[in-house]
């Protein structure tokens, strides 16, 4: 799926394209057709949209399509006001020759404010940095180098004279372009010829037709999309990027997907026999979005499927939502939820095939028939974690069916720090809690302050019993355990404030969907380093943070010299509620 492919299909099949959001289309259109254009390098990962939108800025500036699809890799058009606009639509393809002259002409260009010539480039992270290195070293290479590689890290440069912007299409938001992506293929116009197919004659179901009104969600309550943008979403947040070439695939995977099609994808062509053969089921658009469509090898090894499969939903569960699917027909307890989310589904949901696979296992007929049915088990999961009822979401705990238990206090927290809202008091709560007891080593109690503990030293000790300070988790005395936005990230974060007003500046702590779901985890009670070593290690190395600046401030206090030949050491105490409190002992040095 490249954009030059693309462009010639179209041409060949004379379909209308979809068109997709351009975010950056309509800034660079009126940048160029300013008084005062900036050269802009757009850059990213592979299949982020550099090339598409570098066609829709030529376009919108009066380029000429044919020009565009039959031309050089470097192409050029002459603005309204006398200027050349140079566009490489791939940097890449140019040999090192080629790039080193281009990028010396470049870097001669925008440290110019009367030069003629601008500039539009797309380029790859690592191979505009790769061209940067290769184009030769003059004085002017090397100043513009700086200004690009400060733009591509920071998004920002000192050189405020080089006029020069770059702009990150990997750090888009990939959560709202899956919606945007869903709405214009359920929405082309090509799907008008469906309605004369003889595959939905006399009230039969066919599973492309069926998966495009389920993705499209019809009905405006349908959490479907809502979902698989938060996985997405949290995805992202976890530093794995989904670009638009890979949500094309995922929307096209999850479309047309089953394990019996030629390279587990239907046509038109395979749906009658796929309907003869009483096993539409298994082109479930739920089971789709994970690629198990696929052939297990090649969905391990497909990125997109990769990143999605990790969040574990149709193999993680809990009792509840178990018990609903196993036991569900007969209980009397879960009888009407069975009824709602189960049996209303006849297409994906309460198959005939489900329904033997459920008796055959209730009544252990064949051992054989336990497999079996843990595989429409796997299924139904899948298909509950997008179609159950917000309703029913905190009955059912419904992020229990991922890896993630906590994903859904991470997204309230993160939607309401973003609103400039405070952040839910639950979150906070168990954040403190988590760090409490990772701190100390031991299941303290404590939420409205942090127990600061230390093992004597910096080491990184199991068992912390010395406490070096109790910081107010309510702001008090200039002290404030709290959540922010943290811009640098993306994310949010922990802030903890110490007194003295502007001389310690807060210490902040990012917290990834990751790091966040560690943290609930040992507030309930798991071990730190039986879950994530990594994460540990992290939060130990913040708790060194906090010990430097609490030893900082002793020291701005004068706190820390030893008073009469007496130094007092505080052991920490658990009293009967779990609480952590201090015990005064006096060493006479």
């Amino acid at each position: 799926m490249y954009d030059e492919s693309i462009q010639r299909a179209l041409r060949r099949h004379k379909i209308r394209p979809i068109t997709l959001p351009a975010p950056l289309r309509d800034k660079l259109v009126a940048n160029f057709r300013g008084s005062a254009p900036v050269s802009h390098i757009i850059t990213g990962t592979a299949g982020d949209g550099k090339t598409y939108h570098c066609r829709e800025v030529w376009i919108e500036l009066g380029g000429s399509p044919d020009a565009w699809n039959h031309g050089e890799k470097v192409q050029r058009l002459n603005l309204t006001d006398g200027r050349t606009l140079v566009v490489v639509k791939d940097l890449s393809e140019l040999r090192d020759d080629e790039s080193g002259g281009l990028i010396s002409r470049l870097a001669t260009d925008i440290a110019d404010a009367a030069s003629a010539t601008v500039y539009l480039l797309a380029a790859n992270h690592g191979q505009l940095l790769e061209k940067l290195k290769a184009a030769p070293r003059t004085p002017e290479v090397v100043r513009a180098s700086s200004v690009i590689e400060d733009l591509l890290v920071t998004g920002a440069t000192e050189d405020t004279r080089i006029s020069i912007e770059l702009s990150d299409l990997s750090r888009s938001p990939a959560a709202q372009m899956v919606t945007a992506i869903i709405e214009a293929i359920t929405q082309h116009e090509g799907w008008a010829g469906c309605d004369s197919c003889s595959t939905r004659s006399d009230g039969a179901v066919c599973p492309i037709f069926e998966n495009r009104r389920r993705l499209s969600g019809a009905d405006i309550d349908d959490p479907f999309k809502p979902r698989l943008s938060a996985v997405v979403e949290l995805s992202e947040r976890n530093g794995s990027h989904f670009p638009v070439r890979q949500l094309l695939a995922l929307v096209a995977n999850s479309l047309l997907g089953h394990p019996e099609a030629r390279d587990g994808l239907m046509t038109c062509a395979d749906v009658p026999a796929i309907q003869d053969s009483g096993r539409s089921e298994l082109a479930s658009i739920y089971r789709n979005i994970f690629g198990e469509n696929l052939k297990p090898s090649r969905a391990e090894k497909t990125e997109l499927f990769k990143k999605l499969n990790a969040f574990g939903i149709g193999a993680e569960t809990s009792n509840r939502v178990d018990s609903l699917l196993v036991y569900g027909a007969d209980d009397p307890a879960y009888q009407t939820d069975y009824l709602e989310l189960v049996v209303s589904d006849p297409i994906y949901g309460a198959t005939p095939a489900y329904a033997n696979a459920q008796r055959s296992y209730l009544e252990g007929e064949n051992p054989n028939d336990r497999l079996a049915f843990l595989g429409a088990l796997r299924a139904q999961r899948q298909r509950l974690f997008f179609t159950m009822p917000e309703s029913k979401v905190e009955n059912y705990d419904l992020w229990d069916l991922s890896v993630f238990r906590y994903a859904g206090l991470y997204l309230e927290t993160s939607k309401k720090i973003s609103a400039g809202q405070p952040a839910p008091r639950q979150a906070l709560n168990m954040i403190v809690r988590g760090l409490n007891r990772i701190f100390t080593g031991m299941l303290v109690q404590n939420q409205d302050e942090l127990v600061l503990a230390t093992s004597g030293s910096f080491s990184q000790s199991k068992q912390s019993p010395l406490l070096d300070e109790m910081i107010s988790v309510p702001r008090a005395g200039g002290e404030e355990v709290s959540i922010v936005l943290d811009k640098a990230s993306g994310n949010f974060g922990v802030s903890v404030k110490l007194v003295r007003g502007s001389e310690i500046a807060p210490i902040i702590l990012p917290l990834s969907p990751t790091r966040f779901e560690f943290l609930g985890r040992v507030a309930e009670g798991a071990l730190p380093s039986s879950f994530s070593l990594e994460c540990h290690e992290d939060l130990l190395a913040f708790k060194a943070r906090l010990l430097r600046e609490t030893e900082n401030r002793r020291k701005l206090d004068g706190d820390d010299a030893v008073a009469d030949g007496e130094l007092v050491l505080r052991f920490i105490e658990i009293n009967q509620d779990g609480r952590a409190q201090p015990r005064r002992v006096i060493v006479r040095v």
